[in-house]
């Protein structure tokens, strides 16, 4: 598909283009997995109960896809490379999630999935897809859209934003599992630590990924409305309490298994949802208060 498709163009296809791509993309996986627990246990998997519950898979699609049709307008190419990157990992997650040996009693799995797949895997995904699709477009010159030349605002500095990113990539890191096996390790026998130190960069890369993606999709829509509005302060805040409240949220989910034992999944999941939530909008009160 060719990055002129959203070009900013009044049309109602170019604005639906990029959604329909990336649902058709991960309902296929979808579909695959379906059809093939059909296959493996005709007993336990019927059609009609299949096409019930299926299509709810695609909301973590549906949500990242929202980010993308606003990113769209600031840079086509990140959109189109987030989007379909976040798609295909849908696509092949999904279809790995519906094996029957994955659904014996409760599949865990898709419920995390279905509560925090566009956090995990979709946003790593949309991020570095995203980043790829902006530097081809940077490296072959293309134009912005118009509705990016109407939007376009001189952005506030970065470094006040990056600040608030610190507090959930320390605690990111703080409970990550090749952290805790350092620590264990290091107190057992030191001289293993020089073998186990790439293990324990590249895990905690990926941690960092997983934690802080939230966090930069909405620095990134944060920063953009603020130029756009001038509401500056009122954002910044906001945002400093959003990455205080999903802080929180790593901490609880590198934690609270062990400190909450006989709390109800769902219960643990709207715990974990509500810190960034309440967070954001503390932040937006009392930067509103501080006025711009």
């Amino acid at each position: 598909m060719k990055l002129s498709a959203f070009s900013g163009q009044p049309s109602a296809w170019s604005g639906w283009r990029l959604p329909l791509l990336m649902v058709g993309i991960a309902g296929l996986g979808v579909v695959a997995g379906v059809v093939r627990a059909g296959l493996l246990e005709p007993d336990r998997w019927s059609l009609l109960g299949s096409l019930f519950y299926a299509p709810w898979l695609l909301l973590p699609v549906a949500a990242v896809a929202a980010f993308c049709v606003w990113l769209a307008r600031v840079s086509p190419g990140a959109a189109l490379g987030g989007g379909v990157a976040a798609a295909l990992v849908a696509a092949v997650y999904t279809f790995e999630l519906l094996h029957p040996k994955d659904n014996q009693d409760a599949n865990i799995g898709l419920g995390l999935y279905l509560a925090f797949g566009w956090l995990f895997p979709l946003g790593p995904a949309v991020l570095v897809g995203g980043l790829s699709g902006f530097l081809e477009e940077r490296l072959r010159n293309r134009s912005p859209s118009p509705a990016a030349l109407e939007d376009a605002r001189p952005l506030p500095p970065l470094r006040p934003w990056l600040w608030p990113l610190v507090v959930p990539g320390v605690v990111s890191l703080a409970v990550s599992a090749p952290f805790a096996e350092l620590w264990r390790v290091g107190q057992l026998d030191v001289a293993g630590l020089p073998g186990l130190l790439p293990a324990v960069i590249s895990g905690s890369a990926g941690q960092l990924a997983v934690g802080l993606s939230p966090a930069l999709i909405a620095l990134l829509v944060l920063r953009g409305r603020a130029a756009r509005d001038g509401m500056l302060r009122p954002r910044l805040t906001a945002f400093w309490g959003l990455c205080l409240g999903l802080a929180m949220t790593l901490g609880l989910f590198g934690f609270g298994l062990s400190v909450l034992p006989r709390l109800p999944l769902e219960s643990l999941l709207l715990l974990c949802a509500a810190p960034p939530i309440v967070g954001y909008g503390a932040g937006w009160g009392l930067g509103t208060r501080g006025g711009r």
